[in-house]
């Protein structure tokens, strides 16, 4: 039976899990944090963050970023519940409408990439400002669009009983164990890790990376339109500076993607792991109240991340710089064994 080894590389490995083990310790010595009624606040006020985390993930497997995840969620939100509002559309319509001003921001960012070879950097950060424009226009006047809590009491109520979960986290969680089976178990989704570690290698092997590419920012867009649609209807209102109070949701998105693991890179991550990294960090906001403890050591935590994959980066290249012929003499010596 062979011996579990605890170095760094597990650790690295299996930082999201050791980062919540080590908030969930801190909230044993913080008075009254471990009931049902902070639990259900705490990961329902974050739920925003976790669906734009997920988003922002599965694009930085594949080797670029998302930078319009926040706008793209809260135009989502004023879209519904505009709709809603001022058509009186039934919530199912107006969610789908919304969803579907996902797709078409994820295709438009994904067409930008891949056909006018812009850098996803430039093209999402310029989407974001288009997407800040449109929202302006959208709501002109208004600080905030629906105050409806028809369906309100629906996402903040508990759909298990004994679960401390809104019906909202529920369904995020929903959302992204279908997201992260997806990119496990199907080849499409192995093709995503492929193109993010290799994008020559994927194009040798067939891999049509241009689709997958498109493929990731709508994926990515849809997460985050559905939930701030959702969001909107969970908080029963929504404005242009929706979730901006405090640390900014793409900051908390792109923090929980890097401490969750996901190469900066491309070609390796887990949504799963980002979920769980989110997780913690809704919990260490519910233990540090104050927005500059928070800001603190998440970033303590952040750069710590960094430091480790560049220095471990750095060794492995090295490595393969003294000794070219690495992998083959593993594969020798694996046959002798």
């Amino acid at each position: 039976m062979k011996k579990m080894k605890i170095n760094g590389a597990f650790l690295n490995a299996n930082r999201a899990w050791i980062f919540l083990i080590a908030v969930m310790i801190v909230g044993v010595f913080t008075p009254k944090f471990y009931t049902a009624y902070n639990i259900k606040a705490i990961t329902g006020n974050n739920t925003l963050f976790i669906w734009l985390a997920c988003g922002f993930t599965i694009c930085m497997i594949a080797g670029n970023m998302d930078l319009t995840v926040q706008y793209c969620s809260t135009f989502a939100a004023l879209i519904c519940l505009g709709t809603h509002s001022r058509q009186k559309w039934p919530w199912l319509v107006c969610i789908l409408v919304a969803v579907l001003m996902g797709v078409v921001v994820g295709m438009i960012n994904g067409l930008l990439v891949t056909r006018l070879k812009i850098s996803a950097f430039i093209a999402t950060l310029g989407m974001q400002f288009i997407l800040r424009g449109l929202m302006y226009l959208y709501a002109p006047d208004e600080q905030s669009i629906g105050r409806d809590m028809t369906a309100n009491e629906f996402l903040n109520d508990k759909l298990i009983g004994f679960l401390p979960f809104s019906t909202y986290f529920l369904i995020c969680l929903v959302a992204v164990l279908i997201v992260w089976v997806f990119l496990r178990q199907t080849r499409t989704g192995r093709n995503v890790y492929m193109i993010g570690g290799n994008i020559e290698t994927a194009w040798l092997a067939g891999v049509k990376s241009d689709r997958i590419t498109i493929l990731t920012f709508v994926i990515s867009s849809v997460l985050c339109a559905l939930g701030g649609a959702l969001n909107g209807i969970f908080s029963g209102a929504a404005n242009i500076s929706m979730g901006e109070k405090g640390i900014s949701p793409l900051m908390i998105g792109m923090t929980a993607t890097i401490i969750g693991g996901t190469d900066t890179s491309g070609g390796s991550g887990s949504v799963l792991n980002t979920f769980i990294t989110m997780i913690a960090l809704a919990f260490l906001k519910g233990i540090f109240k104050k927005t500059e403890m928070q800001v603190l050591v998440i970033s303590i935590i952040m750069i710590l991340c960094i430091a480790y994959e560049t220095i471990a980066a750095f060794r492995r290249s090295k490595i393969l710089g003294m000794r070219p012929n690495l992998r083959n003499e593993y594969l020798r010596e694996k046959g002798k064994a």
